[in-house]
């Protein structure tokens, strides 16, 4: 049952993380996997699920092997004295995922139940603090408990369409309606999601062998595209108008199942604050990792939900400033600088470093 459960978690808590904002509200699913077609799309989706599955598990069981449990300790024994270029991308990073989360929370409530946005934003920070402030542990069984009712909503949201549209749907995939560049725009879909891996290694501690560690990657990789291919099929069935819609989600709900619209609001906004609470628990992992080396000892539970609080609240001024508008133009450039930083140097020089750590080990 433990080894079940350290396998299912990290797979939770990646999904938690990464479904959350765009990918939510489905703009993200429209840009980086719909655009391209029915079956496109799933062709998009494959590539993604397969370059998911090889980072994720190639990550955990570098996490174990060298028992790195914080980006800092990972990138460290990945790059050595260069991992500073990615606590430099990731400062980044974390400052934009917060902007877009504090909007995307003000933003939904606004819309959907006319409430004003300061209320939202002050649910998310509560929410980010209070969570932060438990730890790991209750962080962990949140985002858990997240993916299990978001996977349950997602699943009765695409039973009730595909059943109203399931003639359509299925004439469209055999359509075989499929846009050139769908292999880039699944790796790009990959690529950019698999930036936060190290910083969720926190969740993979209890991985205690190889086959445990490949089984994560593998479970996590199938969360991490399974609501992805949901919204995808729904917005087929929904007709290419869909496309242009900025809550395309949403706009599927109202149209098919407009009862359930409240209920959808408050599961997406649930999945932006899990995004915001995830991303944060790594930093003060991070933070963690330095003061036991240094202080021989971890940091206080109100010490998290400080800094927490502090930086969610200074990713909001920054944003309101319109300093992350400007960053996140280049966030096409980001991604692909954690690619250069992280996946390539995982995949070659990272794998090569397990090998050689298994081969000593074998000598020994």
């Amino acid at each position: 049952m433990n080894r079940i459960r350290a396998i299912i978690v990290p797979a939770a808590v990646f999904q938690s993380v990464i479904v959350g904002g765009a990918y939510g509200t489905g703009r993200e699913v429209v840009e980086f996997i719909s655009a391209y077609g029915a079956l496109g799309g799933l062709l998009a989706i494959a590539t993604a699920g397969v370059s998911f599955g090889v980072v994720l598990a190639a990550s955990f069981e570098f996490a174990r092997v060298f028992a790195a449990w914080d980006y800092r300790q990972f990138l460290r024994a990945l790059l050595g004295p260069a991992w500073i270029a990615y606590e430099l991308m990731f400062a980044v990073l974390l400052i934009i995922i917060l902007a877009v989360t504090g909007a995307a929370a003000g933003k939904v409530l606004t819309d959907a139940l006319a409430v004003p946005s300061a209320v939202g934003i002050a649910l998310l920070f509560v929410g980010v603090v209070m969570l932060n402030f438990f730890g790991r542990s209750i962080v962990e069984r949140t985002l858990g408990a997240g993916a299990i009712v978001l996977l349950t909503g997602l699943l009765a949201y695409s039973a009730a369409i595909f059943f109203d549209e399931k003639t359509a749907l299925w004439q469209h995939v055999n359509a075989g309606s499929v846009a050139p560049g769908w292999w880039l725009s699944g790796t790009k879909f990959a690529v950019y999601n698999s930036a936060l891996i190290p910083v969720l290694l926190y969740s993979a501690r209890d991985l205690r062998d190889r086959a445990s560690a490949l089984w994560a990657g593998a479970l996590a990789a199938v969360f991490g595209v399974l609501p992805a291919t949901l919204l995808h099929l729904t917005f087929v069935a929904g007709g290419p108008q869909l496309l242009d819609e900025a809550l395309p989600t949403y706009a599927m709900i109202e149209r098919f199942m407009p009862a359930a619209a409240p209920l959808y609001v408050i599961i997406l906004f649930a999945t932006i604050v899990q995004t915001g609470v995830g991303v944060l628990q790594g930093l003060n992992e991070r933070l963690d990792g330095w003061y036991l080396e240094h202080r021989a000892r971890t940091l206080s539970p109100a010490f998290h939900a400080l800094v927490a609080g502090f930086v969610l609240l200074c990713s909001l001024v920054l944003s309101h400033l319109g300093l992350v508008a400007l960053v996140a133009r280049g966030y096409g450039g980001l991604a692909w600088g954690f690619f250069f930083v992280f996946t390539l140097p995982l995949l070659t020089a990272g794998v090569h470093k397990i090998a050689r750590h298994e081969a000593r080990r074998t000598a020994s």
